[in-house]
């Protein structure tokens, strides 16, 4: 699934009540659709872009035989023993490849991080046309993305 998959333009453009005549903007729009996913990404590690195959390497001095999985959602199939921790996975292994990481269709995906997606964007469409962002992103998406990140720093 891409990121224009999780939340399409038109899904977007009716948020912000712009006309679906007006094409102007259309590539500005993806472009912050993509931001605003890759950054709830970055704070979340819930993935909305689907990857497959991916390796997860430990470092024998750092992780002491353990690889801790923060990734979300994902599928895996092997013989490896996985400990189910508070919002991770721990394997027992010097490195994991798992089937699927991320969302695989948008059905999955929690509404609260659409939310959150749809109103980074607004701040970012709108707030463009000031001479200076006072808003930056708006504290009920802190909040969410809070509710929802899977590590603690």
């Amino acid at each position: 699934m891409t990121y224009n998959e999780v939340i399409p333009l038109a899904e977007v453009k009716n948020y912000l009540r712009i006309d679906d005549d007006f094409l102007e903007d259309d590539l500005a729009i993806e472009r912050m659709v993509r931001s605003a996913l890759q950054f709830i990404e970055k704070r979340t590690n819930h993935i909305f872009e689907s990857k497959t195959d991916v390796e997860y390497l430990g470092s024998p001095t750092q992780c002491n035989g353990f690889i801790d999985v923060y990734d979300f959602p994902f599928t895996y199939t092997g013989d490896v023993i996985n400990l189910k921790y508070a919002n991770k996975v721990r394997f027992k292994a010097d490195n994991v490849v798992l089937n699927t990481v991320g969302y695989q269709d948008r059905e999955s995906i929690p509404d609260a991080l659409i939310e959150a997606a749809l109103q980074m964007i607004k701040v970012f469409y709108y707030e463009a046309e000031k001479q200076s962002n006072t808003t930056l992103i708006p504290e009920n998406v802190h909040q969410i993305l809070g509710a929802y990140r899977r590590f603690t720093v």
